[in-house]
């Protein structure tokens, strides 16, 4: 198995980004100092000195700088990379691939967040088609579970692109949140379920779904996950009897494809049976430091353990994507959106 992925090309962009605006900020910094006081006091800061006042140090100023010209550079850089759609291409090797899926080609694709590259998101669907896929498969998070969103954005770009593609969907946190609070968000949900459908979508919840070509077949589950595995500052544990109990058993010798939206318990999910696990939900840790990986996590997991990528747990693997869009912090640093180009090949 191999993964070859597009180099970023960000680290320039924000070096050059960096200096310019350090720069414009010392010199702000200089000529607001002639301009002003030769020294600036203030009548009052943390306590009250001897004399009443207190001197502002010049290293105070200049973190002061630095941190402006960090921000302005992280938004600027944000903003950019928000856009820079990037196409990661995975192959995924097995025995138990059937030779009627011998080179078969999955696009993978989660947490739109209801983002827009190009025009109806014409640039996002070009670049699915130079994939060439044979079928879609949807990992969730598309919409914005909030009271001032609406699902044009996802909807659209499924309708296009079922025109096109078999598409299979499962369903993220912010789907399930949207199921699960009817007292805020109403019917939104079922509607949005309802039109998947008339789009000749297969919208799959908790259950495994048999895909099948002429010569042979792999079998496909999604797993809602419960609202407590999404919590804040906690992974709580997931025994594997609470999976069996919500999906049932793993179909066996059957090259088997899971949906699970939060990357966490790849541990339970290939003690399952699964033999790909397709994820998101991480947004590839929001700010990515080479070498180092993702930062942070929704669940505020500093450094998670699985932030992008492929990882491996026995003989599973997972394909965890950095995903598309953002919603309540829209923040990309070294971290650029992400189609996820799956190959799958038989293993003689």
């Amino acid at each position: 198995m191999r993964k070859r992925g597009c180099q970023n090309l960000g680290i320039l962009f924000f070096c050059t980004i960096f200096l310019k605006m350090l720069c414009y900020g010392l010199f702000f910094f200089a000529i607001s100092s002639k301009i002003g006081k030769r020294h600036l006091r203030i009548r009052r800061w943390i306590g009250k000195q001897r004399e009443g006042v207190f001197m502002i140090p010049l290293w105070i100023w200049i973190i002061a700088v630095l941190l402006v010209v960090g921000i302005a550079v992280a938004v600027l850089l944000s903003s950019y990379e928000n856009k820079r759609l990037t196409v990661e291409y995975y192959e995924i090797e097995s025995e138990k691939i059937p030779e009627a899926f011998d080179g078969y080609r999955i696009v993978f694709l989660t947490d739109l967040h209801c983002a827009q590259f190009g025009e109806n998101n014409q640039e996002l669907i070009e670049r699915i088609d130079e994939c060439r896929p044979d079928m879609i498969l949807v990992g969730g998070d598309m919409v914005i579970s909030r009271e001032s969103s609406n699902e044009e954005v996802p909807l659209a770009l499924m309708k296009e692109l079922s025109a096109k593609y078999p598409i299979y969907y499962a369903d993220g946190n912010h789907e399930l949140k949207l199921a699960r609070n009817e007292e805020i968000f109403g019917v939104r949900y079922k509607d949005y379920v309802h039109s998947l459908k008339e789009y000749n979508i297969h919208h799959i919840s908790n259950e495994t779904i048999v895909i099948q070509s002429e010569t042979g077949f792999i079998s496909l589950t999604a797993f809602d996950l419960e609202k407590k595995y999404y919590q804040r500052f906690h992974v709580p544990r997931m025994p594997l009897s609470h999976m069996e109990s919500v999906v049932g058993s793993s179909p066996g010798n059957i090259f088997h494809i899971l949906l699970a939206h939060n990357p966490n318990y790849l541990k339970t999910y290939a003690d399952w049976g699964s033999d790909l696990v397709l994820a998101g939900h991480f947004h590839g840790g929001m700010v990515r430091i080479p070498k180092f990986g993702g930062v942070i996590s929704p669940q505020f997991q500093i450094f998670p353990k699985y932030d992008a990528g492929e990882f491996h747990e026995g003989e599973t693997t997972m394909i965890l994507s950095r995903g598309l869009g953002n919603h309540s912090i829209k923040l990309r640093l070294f971290n650029k959106p992400e189609i996820s180009c799956i190959e799958l090949k038989k293993r003689d």
